[in-house]
């Protein structure tokens, strides 16, 4: 019985790890080049800082895996590659090299501070402000490019910008970084769009077939559709036609399925479907 036990167990957790190993194995892998910076902005490590945030809000997302620091540093000293994003034949080369299906490069174009209006108001007009105004403001602005290594296409390429208030320069500059990583997330989307069905209503609340494993996050706003008349080319369906409904958030996510709060009064129903925004 002890060894059946054991088996049992060790069944159990092959399993588990199997199933870990798979969903990783389904999720991209990128590999985030260190970011140049020409912004002009040399106070803080700008690059650095902004990189480490892209590389923590990919991680976050859930849809994709990071290859690590250590193994890209290890294919760029091989390589002897200096200044990747300048050759887009050694970002494939180097993505191959890797492992990694995407490779991600860009600079920080603009790092600025600015005095905050409301902040200075509040801290000449409030007693004790200065432990609650936010009288510093940054902008941030990056370029980015995403480029598939197995094609050297280019799949996404935009310009970002983040910008936040803080009691400080490196507050503010900290919180612009994180709000520029945000928005790169929703760029990123545009890579890896999540599609999914409601497949259960309970008042406002909606069970949709897609989760943590899907990379949704809680918190994530989407739009729910109804499908109507299908789409015909040559004879074949290749579509449905959807009428976008209203919005609902992310309130839960399990691993295969999560719960949304649907925005508003709007009527919904089991089949519709959501999307990200």
């Amino acid at each position: 019985m002890n060894g059946l036990k054991k088996f049992s167990v060790l069944f159990v957790l092959l399993a588990v790890f199997c199933s870990l190993s798979f969903c990783e194995a389904a999720k991209k892998r990128v590999a985030v080049m260190p970011l140049e910076n020409v912004s002009g902005y040399t106070e803080q490590k700008v690059a650095e800082i902004m990189t480490q945030q892209l590389i923590t809000a990919i991680h976050g997302s859930g849809n994709y895996t990071v290859v690590e620091r250590f193994q890209m540093d290890a294919v760029l000293k091989e390589q002897g590659f200096q200044n990747i994003a300048a050759d887009p034949e050694k970002a494939v080369e180097t993505g191959k090299l890797s492992g990694a299906d995407y490779m991600l490069m860009g600079k920080v174009t603009m790092a600025e501070f600015v005095n905050n209006p409301v902040g200075d108001l509040i801290s000449k007009f409030v007693k004790l402000a200065d432990n609650f105004a936010h009288g510093v403001k940054c902008k941030i602005k990056f370029e980015f490019r995403m480029v598939d290594s197995a094609t050297g296409e280019v799949v996404v390429a935009s310009t970002v910008e983040g910008s936040k208030s803080g009691k400080s320069k490196v507050e503010a500059f900290d919180d612009a970084c994180k709000d520029a990583a945000e928005n790169f997330l929703r760029e990123l989307q545009k890579v890896n769009p999540l599609v999914a069905r409601i497949v259960d209503v309970s008042g406002s609340d909606i069970y949709i077939d897609k989760g943590s494993n899907d990379g949704l996050r809680e918190g994530e706003m989407l739009s729910i559709f109804r499908e109507s008349d299908a789409i015909i080319v040559d004879g074949k369906i290749v579509g449905m036609k959807r009428n976008e409904l209203g919005k609902a958030k992310v309130v839960e996510v399990n691993a295969e399925y999560s719960v949304c709060k649907v925005a508003g009064s709007i009527s919904v129903q089991k089949g519709d479907v959501v999307k990200r925004t």
